[in-house]
């Protein structure tokens, strides 16, 4: 029985699965997971030194390393010298790693410490890759948050580290991720002829890099800025976008020129109304919040405004008036109060100018800000209630709306009146669904109006505020 058992332990059910293969699955593993597996089977002894995606991770690497070391030592001596130890150590087992890969990289991501940065270790670990790894297109960095350790180190702003790389370092990739890094120079990014995506999060930099970077970026086509810092004005000119993702911003001037950008996601973006402007005539999908992440933003304390969806769309048709820059937009997402009429009234402009809208998401506030919410103010020759009911038909709605859908609705009469207007006017809306906490009778009366479209099917969804499961 025992030989029986023993037998059975030393078959390796790998041997038949070929080498590449397993390469591939290993490239979805941290570097040290990765190295780890040699364990299991001769087989997989140098498996790792062929994947194609290399995994830096510091939390996971540096751990293992500091408690062998305090494992060496008395309890007394456990301090902040032992993990430094460990940290130095991380550094010279990353160069090991890199220098024994043999295979073709693809792509590769550090986590890394912010003294890796200050020590250069991240700098010399990336241009070795780069210059050795030839096919190497996707690089993603991430310096880990210190907790404030940094700030301590350093007495002067000016001297906390910064992300700084040789000329043209990153020409060749195709795909570049940063986040958590101060940078003040772009001489990395000169000569990027086949970048195509950019990504940059929790970056500090001022007007004259930002505006350098995407200017020697000729051919991008998308782009992801996410809470960052230090520049007041974002232009963003550029005829091969296709994809800008803008979250988290502060800034005195936004002005986006793309030609063929097809999707545009803005959310909680603080830039006075008149001083932005989008020219997008190929757009076809844009999404703009600004009540998801308000209050994370020390912007809205100083009374700074925080975009609109309407507003951004109603200034960029005056700024643009010989043409709709917006006349191909299909699917436009967005958080606004119906609730309040001057949120309606900008509804109504965009449903004029929207001319091809054919998908409406609505998210209501689940809350009342006080600088963000509208006031209702205004004086109308008949009952605010009837707004909806007295606006003149438009294109948009009779010939071309498909899909709305409204999140966080309350059955508040204007909320009530808007969902009126879509049945008895849209001839082509196949679905109208309702997201709500609970269902009113009034609400619940909306089934057996009379419908424009004989294929309209209003659905509730109690209890359920969450749109995206709708699509997945």
């Amino acid at each position: 029985m025992d030989k029986e058992m023993r037998s059975d332990e030393k078959t390796d059910f790998t041997k038949s699965v070929p080498d590449d293969v397993l390469s591939y699955i290993l490239s979805f593993l941290s570097i040290d997971e990765a190295v780890r597996s040699c364990i299991l089977s001769k087989k997989w002894k140098n498996l790792w030194k062929n994947t194609s995606h290399i995994e830096f991770n510091s939390t996971k690497m540096i751990r293992p390393l500091s408690q062998l070391l305090l494992s060496r030592e008395s309890q007394t001596t456990m301090d902040l010298k032992s993990i430094t130890k460990g940290v130095s150590r991380y550094g010279f087992l990353v160069y090991r790693i890199i220098f024994r890969h043999i295979g073709d990289l693809c792509s590769c991501s550090f986590l890394h410490l912010w003294k890796s940065l200050l020590y250069g270790e991240l700098q010399s670990w990336v241009e070795y890759l780069l210059r050795n790894k030839k096919g190497m297109k996707n690089l993603k960095l991430e310096c880990e948050l210190d907790n404030g350790e940094m700030e301590e180190y350093f007495i002067f702003k000016d001297d906390i580290p910064k992300l700084h790389f040789s000329h043209g370092i990153f020409a060749t990739l195709g795909s570049l991720e940063l986040i958590n890094y101060t940078i003040n120079c772009s001489n990395a990014f000169v000569g990027c002829k086949n970048l195509q995506t950019l990504k940059l999060e929790r970056i500090n930099l001022d007007d004259a890099t930002i505006n350098d970077i995407l200017n020697n970026c000729v051919v991008l086509e998308n782009i992801k800025l996410n809470g960052s810092t230090g520049f007041k004005k974002l232009i963003i000119i550029n005829q091969s976008l296709k994809v800008l993702q803008l979250e988290c911003l502060c800034v005195d001037e936004l002005k986006v020129s793309c030609e063929n950008l097809e999707v545009l996601f803005l959310d909680s973006i603080i830039c006075p109304t008149n001083a932005a402007s989008i020219y997008t005539p190929n757009l076809t999908t844009f999404s703009s919040y600004c009540y998801s992440k308000f209050g994370k933003m020390h912007g809205v304390d100083k009374g700074h405004s925080i975009l609109k969806a309407c507003e951004i769309l109603q200034h960029s048709s005056m700024v643009y008036p010989s043409c709709n820059t917006f006349k191909n937009l299909s699917t436009l997402s967005m958080d606004l109060d119906l609730n309040h009429i001057r949120d309606s009234k900008d509804l109504s402009f965009v449903l004029q100018l929207c001319t091809s809208l054919q998908v409406l998401e609505i998210s209501l506030p689940d809350f009342e800000n006080p600088i963000i919410g509208s006031s209702n103010d205004y004086d109308f020759p008949y009952p605010m209630s009837m707004f909806w009911e007295r606006q003149k038909l438009c294109y948009c709605v009779h010939q071309k709306l498909k899909f709305v859908y409204i999140k966080a609705f309350k059955g508040n009469e204007l909320e009530m009146e808007f969902v009126k207007y879509l049945i008895a006017k849209a001839t082509m809306m196949k679905k109208v669904t309702i997201f709500c906490n609970t269902l009113t009778e009034d609400a619940e009366n909306l089934l057996s109006l009379p419908k424009a479209s004989t294929n309209l099917s209003i659905n509730f969804k109690v209890g359920a505020n969450n749109m995206v499961d709708e699509f997945s």
